[in-house]
C-alpha cells in the first residue's frame, strides 16, 4: 500500500528531536500456513457408520418396482460409492447390517472387515464386497428389525479408546493427539418400525454380550435398568441435562426452545427377560439418538468440533392451529435444528425410512407429527407444527406401538434426526441413488468447504503518481474440480484529480473479453513458438560456480550422485545403494523437463491435451497473495552526491518496472508502462517444490509470497558505480532472500528526452543480474537422506515476512537499503522465523565488496555466557525500522520487535561495524506482556516494524508499534488480547567531536541515563469506548460503517508544575477490544502529522489444508479490520473531527467530534484530494476523511531544542 504524502523534513527531524532537552530448550518451528486464510477450508474427513436393514421385510417388492428393497439398496450404494471415486479419501467408513451385528464383526458378510477406515483402496474394495453379498434375514432371529441393536454399536464404537478408537489418525494404531474436530455421522436405513421378538426365546440362561439374537433389546446385558448407561438412556431427550459445553437443558412446559426434541415417553416402561428375570431397559431410538448427540463421547479428547451452524440468529416458525389462529415461535440459534452447536465429539444421524410403511408417518391422532416436504423436505410446515407444539411425538414405546410397530415407530427415523441435528429422509421405493448422493454430499459439505470461487480483488495495492496498480487472485473457477484453480495477475487505473479511477489506457483491451488487459493476459497471448523467449532466470546453487541462469532444462546442473535442479524437477530422490540405484533414484520420473517448460508456460502438457497429465490452468501466471507491487521507475533515492545525480540524469528515461512475487514459483517484473512481462526470477529456495505445480492434485503451497523492494547503491571501489537493486524474499514459502540487479530494464519508448541505456535483461548477462541468491528451502521440508537439508540455508536466517519500510518523504524509496556508517552499502533486515537457530538477530548483509553477511544476535543461548538465553527460543527479530540521528542519510539506530514481544534498539552509529550493538546494555526497550487480571500473563508477539515521532514534551523519542501475529492456521481463530503500544526511548544523543568517530552520532549517557520501559505499569491506559459492541452506525456516504470513540485521557509525561497527585508516565498503551484483533502491519502517520493511523484487524481464518494432512483449522470468516486514529504522544484522538459519522460531508464537533475509530476495508489505495484523505476500498467503500489543520500537520523540528 504506498500513500501519497506531502514531503517530510525527516533527517532534520530526528537530528532536533533527539538531541535537544527537550526535543525528541527448543520450540516447535511455527507451522506456516500455506493458503490464503478465508478461501477455502477443509477439516478432517469424517468418521461415518452405515447401516443397512436386512429385515426380512426388505426383501419386499413395492408396488410399481422392478426389484426388492435390498436390490435397490445394493443398487444405490453401488452406484453412490462402490463404482464411482467422487467420495473416494473424503470420509472414513464403517458398516453393519443387521446379522453383520457389531463393529467389528465377523458375522453376516463382514468377515471382521467393517471397522472404520479411509474410504479407499483396500477398505473401499472389502465394503463393495460386503455390499454385494448383502441379503435380507430368513433364519430365527434376522427377520426382525433390532433397530437398537444396530444404534447402540454406532454409539458405543464411538465411544472406543485406545489403538482401536475410531478417532484415532489410523484406527488399530495408537495416536496420541486424535484430531478434535473430526465429526462422526450415522446412515440408518431401514424400512419399517423396530420390533422384537419374546427375549426369552432369544437369550440363553447367561447371555453373553451381543448374543446373536436378533432381540431389539439385546444391544448388552450390561443395558439394565439398575445400570447408568441404561438410566441415562431412558428418556434422554425428557429429563434436564447439562451438555458438555455447560449449555443447560431444560424440560419445563414452558419451554419452547427444547419442545421440539422432547416427549415423555421411555422412561419406566422395561422388558424383564423370563429367562433370567433381569429388568432391561426400553428407551426409543429418539432417546438413543439424543444420548449419543448430548454425551461426550470421548472423554479424553478435547472439544475441538466446529459447529455447523446453518441459520444463524434466531428463527420464527409459525403454524396455523385448527380454529384457524395462528401461533409463532422464536427459536434461538443454538436450539435450532437445522444447526448443530456441539463442539464435543459426538453422533449425528441421517435416517432413512424407505419403503412404503417407513415413509409413511401415520396420523394415529390429532396431533402425530405429519412430514409434509417429501424426501428432500425435512424442515416443511409439519417441522413447524412441531416446533409450535402443534403436533407432538406419539409413544413408541407403549404396548399400543407393540402391536403396531410400523404404524407408531417410523417417526421415531425423523425423531431421531432432529434429536442430534441431522436430517430424515423418507423414500417411498425404487432408486436411492440420489438419496444416498445428497446425504454423502451433506456430510462432505459439512466436513469439507473446499476451495470455492474466491476472488481476492486489490490484494496487493500501490499508488505512483496518477496510476495505480493492484493484484486480484482466485481460488477455483468450480469449487468441484481441480482445474482453473489459483491464478492471478495486476491491473492497473488512471486516477483523476477529483479521485475518480478508471483503467488504464496504455495497457490496452483483451479483445475477447473486452475489458481492461492485465499481465495475465499478457502473458497468455504469448504463443507457444515465442516462449522459448520469455526471459526466466534462476540461481543454480549445485553449479560448481554457483550463479544466476537462464531457467532452461540444458542450462541447469545434472548429477547422478547428488541433489540438483533436475532431480527435484524430475521427483527425484537422493538414494542409497550402488552407483546404478542412486542414479536412478536421482532420475526420479524423468519428466523434469517437462514440468519445467509446464512452469515456463508450455500448455501442451496439460490434462486437456491429447496425452496431456498436468494441471489444467486457467493462466499462465499464478496467484499473487501476500507479496506487495513494487514500482522501480527513474532513480529518485534523493542522495545528493555529484555521481548519483549523473546516475539519474542517465536513467531518467528508463522503462517504469513493476515487481511482485506469485505462487507460479516466480518474481514477476512487469512493465509499468503497458503491463507485459520483461523479467522473472525463480529463486533457489523453491525449486525443491516447484514440481508440485503441475500436479493434477495441486494444493496450494506459498512460493515467491514476500515483498520485493529496491534501492540504488554504489558499489564502485574506486570510481562511482551506482546501481538499482531489488530484493525479494519469500515469506511462507522459504527461508531467506535474494538480489536482482534491475539497473537497466531498457528506455521508455514515450520518453521525450535523451534515451536510457537499452535493456541488458538477457539470458546471457544471468550471471550479472542475479547478484546474490540466499534463499533455502523451509527447515522443515528436509527428509535426509532422500531429501537433504538445502545447502545453501544459514542456521540464522529464517522465513522472512512484512512490507518494504519506506521513507515518509518518498514512498519508493525502500530503507532497508542503504549506507552505513562504515560506508559500506548493504541490506539491513530481521532475520525472520523458523531459522534453524531460533534466536532474534539483525542481518546486514553488504551489497559491495565481498558481500559478506554481519549479525547483530540480540539473544544467545549457546553464547558462554548465555545472553537473553530465554528469549532464544522460538523467536525472530521481525521487519526494522531505521533512525537517522544527524541526517546524513545514513541510519543510526535500527528498532525491531520480535516473536517473543520484544523491542529491541540496535546501535549501528559507530564507523567501526566491530562497535556495533545492542542498545541498553543489550536488553529490550520494552516487552510486550499482556496481563489478565487473573495471574495469568502472556507475551504479546510483534511482527510489524515501529514508527517513531519526537516527544515535544519532556524530549526523547516515541516508539510506537502493535502487536500480533498472523503466520498459522492456529493464528487465524486466536483470540488472545493484542495491544497497540507508543512507548518513550529517552535516550539523548550528541555528536563526535574527535577521533576516528568524528561527526558521527554517540549516546549520552547522562541526563538523562537512558532507561527501558518495565512494563505496562509505567504506561498509561487508553480504550476504545464500547469496543466490544457493535458501535455507531454511519449514515449518508459512511453507510456501512461503525464507528467508536476513544478514551481523552492524555499522558502526563512529566508532574512539574502539576498540582497535586501526580504520576508520570513512559507512553501508552491500548488492548484492541475485539476478541482476535491484531496489528500486523507498520502504522502511518495520517496527513503527516503525529497523528497515528492504525489498521488492526480479526484476520480471515480457515483455509484448505495440504494434500492428505488433516489437521484442524477454523472455517472460513472474512476479515474485520477496522482504522484507529490516535496521537502518538498523548494517547487521544485528533481534537478537530477527522470521521464523517453521518456520511453529510462535513466535519463538525456535533456530530462526529471525539469519534476515532471505525471499521475499514482490508485492502485500500490511499491519496489525497485539496480537503480530503481519501481510502478506496477493495470492497468497494470509499472513506472520505478531512485533512489536518495545517498546525496540525508536524511539529516546528527547530523548535525542539
Amino acid at each position: 500500500m504506498r500513500t501519497a504524502r506531502r514531503p517530510q523534513r525527516t533527517a532534520l527531524a530526528i537530528l532536533i528531536a533527539a538531541i535537544g532537552t527537550p526535543g525528541f530448550t527448543w520450540a516447535a518451528p511455527l507451522t506456516l500456513a500455506q493458503y490464503p486464510a478465508g478461501t477455502a477450508y477443509k477439516a478432517p474427513i469424517p468418521n461415518v457408520i452405515l447401516t443397512v436393514d436386512t429385515s426380512g421385510s426388505m426383501g419386499t417388492t413395492d408396488s410399481g418396482q422392478s426389484k426388492n428393497r435390498l436390490a435397490y439398496v445394493i443398487e444405490g450404494l453401488k452406484g453412490t460409492l462402490v463404482n464411482s471415486s467422487k467420495y473416494d479419501d473424503q470420509l472414513r467408513l464403517a458398516w453393519q447390517s443387521f446379522t453383520c451385528n457389531d463393529i467389528p464383526s465377523n458375522n453376516g458378510n463382514c468377515d471382521g472387515n467393517n471397522a472404520i477406515g479411509k474410504f479407499s483402496g483396500t477398505h473401499k474394495a472389502n465394503f463393495g464386497t460386503w455390499v454385494s453379498k448383502l441379503k435380507t434375514g430368513t433364519s430365527p432371529g434376522t427377520t426382525n428389525t433390532p433397530s437398537h441393536m444396530v444404534v447402540w454399536n454406532a454409539g458405543e464404537y464411538l465411544k472406543t479408546t485406545g489403538s482401536n478408537s475410531p478417532w484415532n489418525a489410523n484406527p488399530g494404531t495408537t495416536d496420541n493427539n486424535p484430531l478434535t474436530c473430526r465429526r462422526a455421522y450415522h446412515i440408518f436405513l431401514t424400512d419399517g418400525g423396530w420390533n422384537y421378538s419374546n427375549p426369552s426365546t432369544y437369550y440363553p440362561s447367561n447371555p453373553p454380550s451381543k448374543a446373536g439374537a436378533a432381540d431389539g433389546f439385546s444391544f448388552n446385558t450390561k443395558i439394565k435398568t439398575t445400570d447408568p448407561l441404561a438410566q441415562a438412556m431412558q428418556n434422554a431427550d425428557g429429563k434436564a441435562t447439562t451438555f458438555p459445553d455447560g449449555t443447560d437443558y431444560t424440560v419445563t412446559s414452558t419451554n419452547v426452545q427444547t419442545q421440539v426434541y422432547r416427549d415423555a415417553y421411555g422412561a419406566d416402561r422395561i422388558i424383564k427377560n423370563a429367562s433370567d428375570k433381569i429388568e432391561y431397559a426400553y428407551p426409543s431410538l429418539a432417546d438413543m439418538a439424543f444420548y449419543y448427540w448430548a454425551t461426550d463421547l470421548q472423554q479424553g479428547i478435547s472439544d475441538g468440533v466446529i459447529k455447523k451452524i446453518r441459520k444463524s440468529g434466531q428463527e420464527t416458525f409459525t403454524s396455523t392451529l385448527p380454529n384457524g389462529t395462528q401461533k409463532s415461535v422464536a427459536i434461538d440459534e443454538y436450539w435450532n435444528p437445522k444447526n448443530n452447536p456441539a463442539t464435543w465429539q459426538h453422533l449425528v444421524q441421517y435416517t432413512i425410512g424407505y419403503g412404503s410403511a417407513a415413509s409413511n408417518l401415520k396420523q394415529l391422532v390429532a396431533t402425530s407429527p405429519q412430514f409434509t416436504g417429501g424426501t428432500y423436505g425435512m424442515y416443511n410446515s409439519g417441522f413447524s407444527d412441531l416446533i409450535t407444539g402443534k403436533t407432538t411425538w406419539d409413544d413408541p414405546t407403549s404396548t399400543a406401538a407393540d402391536a403396531s410397530y410400523d404404524n407408531y415407530r417410523p417417526q421415531e427415523m425423523w425423531h431421531m434426526a432432529i434429536n442430534s441435528r441431522g436430517k430424515f429422509y423418507p423414500v417411498s421405493g425404487g432408486d436411492l441413488t440420489s438419496v444416498f448422493s445428497d446425504i454423502f454430499d451433506d456430510i462432505i459439505v459439512d466436513t469439507t468447504a473446499p476451495i470455492t470461487g474466491f476472488t481476492s480483488a486489490s490484494g496487493s495495492v500501490s499508488r505512483v503518481g496518477t496510476q495505480s496498480y493492484q493484484t486480484s487472485y482466485t481460488a477455483a473457477d468450480d469449487a468441484n474440480s481441480n482445474d482453473d484453480r489459483w491464478y492471478g495477475h495486476v491491473t492497473s487505473d488512471s486516477i483523476s484529480t477529483s479521485g475518480s479511477t478508471s483503467p488504464n489506457p496504455d495497457w490496452g483491451t483483451n479483445a475477447s473479453t473486452g475489458k481492461n488487459s492485465s499481465t495475465a493476459d499478457k502473458l497468455n497471448a504469448i504463443t507457444a513458438a515465442n516462449l522459448d523467449d520469455r526471459l526466466i532466470l534462476t540461481y543454480d546453487k549445485y553449479n560448481a560456480t554457483p550463479q544466476g541462469v537462464s531457467f532452461k532444462w540444458a542450462n541447469l546442473t545434472d548429477s547422478t550422485t547428488g541433489a540438483s535442479q533436475r532431480m527435484w524437477l524430475n521427483k527425484g530422490t537422493v538414494g542409497t545403494g550402488t552407483t546404478a540405484q542412486i542414479a536412478t533414484a536421482i532420475a526420479g520420473d524423468g519428466k523434469g523437463e517437462n514440468r519445467l517448460n509446464f512452469i515456463r508456460g508450455d500448455r501442451t502438457k496439460e490434462a486437456s491435451q491429447s496425452g496431456g497429465e498436468f494441471r489444467n490452468r486457467k493462466s499462465r501466471q499464478g496467484d499473487i497473495v501476500n507479496s506487495a507491487i513494487w514500482y522501480v521507475g527513474a532513480p529518485a533515492t534523493g542522495h545528493t552526491v555529484s555521481s548519483y545525480k549523473s546516475f539519474a540524469s542517465t536513467h531518467r528515461g528508463r522503462l517504469s518496472m513493476l515487481y511482485v512475487g506469485g505462487n507460479d514459483g516466480m518474481l514477476h517484473g512487469f512493465s509499468a508502462k503497458d503491463g507485459s512481462e520483461k523479467i522473472a526470477y525463480i529463486p533457489h529456495g523453491v525449486v525443491q517444490n516447484l514440481a508440485a505445480l503441475a500436479d493434477t492434485n495441486y494444493t496450494h503451497k506459498y512460493y515467491v509470497d514476500g515483498s520485493p523492494f529496491s534501492g540504488d547503491i554504489d558499489i564502485g571501489t574506486t570510481s562511482a558505480d551506482w546501481r538499482t537493486y531489488l530484493v525479494g524474499t519469500l515469506g511462507a514459502g522459504g527461508r531467506g532472500y535474494f538480489v536482482l540487479d534491475v539497473t537497466k530494464p531498457g528506455a521508455d519508448p514515450s520518453f521525450t528526452g535523451t534515451a536510457a541505456p537499452a535493456s541488458d535483461f538477457t539470458e546471457t548477462n544471468a550471471p550479472n543480474l542475479v547478484v546474490m541468491d540466499k534463499t533455502a528451502a523451509a527447515a522443515g521440508d528436509a527428509a535426509p537422506p532422500g531429501k537433504p537439508a538445502d545447502p545453501n540455508a544459514d542456521p540464522d536466517i529464517g522465513h522472512i515476512f512484512g512490507n518494504p519500510v519506506v521513507a515518509e518523504s518518498n514512498q519508493q524509496r525502500a530503507m532497508q537499503i542503504t549506507r552505513t556508517n562504515n560506508g559500506r552499502w548493504a541490506l539491513i533486515t530481521g532475520n525472520g522465523y523458523n531459522s534453524v537457530n531460533e534466536r532474534p538477530v539483525l542481518l546486514i548483509q553488504y551489497l559491495d565488496g565481498d558481500k559478506s553477511l554481519k549479525k547483530i544476535i540480540a539473544a544467545d543461548k549457546d553464547a558462554t555466557p548465555t545472553v537473553n538465553a530465554s528469549e532464544a527460543v522460538g523467536n525472530g527479530l521481525s521487519t526494522p525500522q531505521f533512525l537517522d540521528v544527524n541526517g546524513d542519510g545514513t541510519p543510526d539506530f535500527v528498532y525491531a520487535g520480535d516473536l517473543r514481544g520484544n523491542m529491541w534498539k540496535f546501535d549501528i552509529s559507530s564507523g567501526a561495524a566491530t562497535d556495533w550493538n545492542v542498545a541498553f546494555n543489550g536488553s529490550p526497550l520494552f516487552t510486550a506482556i499482556y496481563s489478565s487480571g487473573t495471574g495469568s500473563s502472556s507475551r504479546q508477539p510483534i511482527t510489524a516494524p515501529p514508527v517513531l515521532r519526537p516527544n515535544r514534551t519532556v524530549g526523547g523519542l516515541m516508539v510506537a508499534f502493535g502487536t500480533g501475529q498472523n503466520l498459522t492456521e492456529n493464528d487465524r481463530a486466536d483470540t488472545s488480547v493484542q495491544t497497540v503500544y507508543s512507548v518513550l526511548d529517552n535516550t539523548r544523543y550528541e555528536i563526535e567531536n574527535t577521533g576516528s568517530n568524528k561527526g558521527k552520532v554517540k549516546v549520552k549517557t547522562s541526563s538523562p541515563t537512558p532507561a527501558t520501559v518495565s512494563g505496562r505499569s509505567e504506561l498509561q491506559a487508553e480504550s476504545v469506548t464500547g469496543g466490544t459492541g457493535s458501535g455507531t452506525a454511519g449514515a449518508g456516504a459512511s453507510a456501512g460503517r461503525s464507528f467508536w470513540k476513544l478514551s481523552s485521557t492524555e499522558v502526563v509525561y512529566s508532574c512539574d508544575g502539576v498540582p497535586g497527585s501526580c504520576t508520570a508516565r513512559k507512553g501508552w498503551y491500548m488492548d484492541l477490544p475485539v476478541a482476535g484483533e491484531r496489528v500486523t502491519t507498520s502504522f502511518d502517520f495520517y496527513d503527516g502529522g503525529n497523528i497515528l493511523e492504525i489498521i488492526s484487524e480479526k484476520p480471515a481464518s480457515g483455509s484448505a489444508t495440504a494434500s492428505g494432512e488433516e489437521v484442524c483449522a477454523p472455517q472460513p470468516q472474512a476479515a474485520k479490520p477496522f482504522r484507529t486514529l490516535i496521537n502518538i504522544a498523548s494517547g487521544s484522538p485528533a481534537k478537530p473531527p477527522i470521521m464523517d459519522v453521518n456520511g453529510d460531508g462535513v466535519y463538525k464537533a456535533a456530530d462526529d467530534g471525539g469519534y476515532a475509530r471505525m471499521t475499514a476495508s482490508s485492502k485500500e489505495l490511499r491519496f489525497g484530494t485539496k480537503d480530503k484523505q481519501v481510502r478506496q476500498g477493495n470492497d468497494g467503500k470509499v472513506d472520505k476523511l478531512a485533512k489536518l489543520p495545517e498546525l496540525m500537520l508536524r511539529p516546528g523540528w527547530r523548535q525542539l531544542k
